[in-house]
This record gives C-alpha cells, structure tokens and sequence, in this order.
C-alpha cells in the first residue's frame, strides 16, 4: 500500500464523474458487450458494474487495495456473483481457458508489462472468446509524442502509473490474437486538447490454431 494508491483513489471518483457522461457509448461497446464468464482487469471502483447485462459470473480484478475497497462497497448491492482479486495482472490466478469475455478499460496504460497482461488475456480466453477493450493511447503526431514523452514522468507519478504515449493498439494486435478490430478516434475530456482512444474487440484462437509465444 503506498500514499500515491490513496490519493488516486480517493480523487479517481471525483475526477471521473466531470467525464463520465463522455464514456458511456465506450463502456456499452466493451463491458456491455461482454458474455458468459467474464473477467475484468483493473476495475477500479466498479464504473463498468451498470453494463453488465449479459453476464453469468464476473471476475474482478484490482490490485489497489484502496480502489477494491470501494469496489466491495459498490458490489453490496450489486444483483449478479462477483467476485474480486487484489492481484496484477500479469499474473492472473485463473486457469487457462477460464472466461468467455475479458473486458479492460481505462486500465492498460498502467500496468507493469504490458505484453504480459496481453499474453495472459490470451491465456485465460476461452477457444473464440472475446477480448474487449477501450483505452487512451499515444498520438501518432510527432509534436504531441514528443510532448508526451516530455510529460510522463510527471504524469505518472501523480496517477500512480498511468502511461500518456503507449502504442496499446498495436501491442494488442501483436499479442497472437485470433482477429483485432480497433477503431480509433480522438475524445474531448474538457481540457484544451483531445486525447487519442481506441475501442475494439481482439478474438481467441480456435481450439486448433497454435499458441504464440
């Protein structure tokens, strides 16, 4: 447990909630698409539950001990099983094959290693599962990643690991997927400039393609 891990939480809600009307088409196109067995890496507070309409079981994972408190408060009266893991997740602790859906959003600009996670995504997804994500990303402009490059230290420290200049889209489309649909697009979050996003939905291999290493 670290200062920086309160801090955000205690400040993620109260900073989310000035964009959170701006989200909720990309939030229908991930969790609310989501089937089945489902895992959700990095779910924060818990601002995906609402769209979870398709869903058997849920499996939650956060490993900020201050964010998954404020998830089990939300999932008090939450009407689906869910269940949480305080674990990272480059190490998922779940069987390979384990979920008809994984969902991240918002998550995949903070975490350690990102072509792990990535990797263990296409462990843990079931044979034609679906993988599906949003999340901001670098610009492809040079002058804004150069800013950015310039920025992220600061910017990490202060959101204890967030990433402004990483290239998730193509790092989930050189993850050994089956099929990667990703549609980019600039979003306006009430600052002077916009922020690249994508949304997509990456596909499990079928019971006899090979693994990638």
């Amino acid at each position: 447990m670290t200062l920086s891990q309160r801090y955000f939480a205690t400040l993620y809600d109260s900073l989310h909630v000035k964009v959170e009307g701006r989200l909720v088409a990309y939030r229908q196109l991930t969790a609310g698409r989501a089937i089945g067995d489902v895992l959700e890496i990095g779910a924060g507070s818990g601002a995906n539950l609402p769209y979870y309409t398709g869903v058997k079981r849920l499996t939650l994972i956060e490993p900020n001990p201050f964010m998954s408190k404020r998830l089990r408060h939300r999932l008090t009266n939450f009407p689906l099983e869910a269940t949480i893991f305080e674990e990272a997740g480059e190490v998922l602790p779940f069987p390979e094959a384990s979920f008809d859906s994984v969902v991240t959003t918002l998550v995949l600009c903070m975490v350690e290693d990102l072509e792990t996670v990535l990797s263990e995504v296409r462990r843990v997804l079931k044979c034609g599962g679906s993988f599906f994500f949003y999340e901001h990303v670098g610009s492809e402009g040079w002058m804004r990643r150069r800013l950015e490059r310039v920025v992220n230290p600061a910017w990490r420290f202060l959101t204890t690991g967030c990433n402004l200049n990483r290239d998730i889209a193509g790092a989930i489309r050189k993850a050994g997927f089956a099929e990667v649909e990703v549609n980019a697009f600039d979003l306006s979050v009430g600052i002077p400039w916009t922020l690249p996003n994508i949304v997509g939905v990456a596909k499990g291999r079928s019971a006899n393609s090979p693994r990638s290493t």
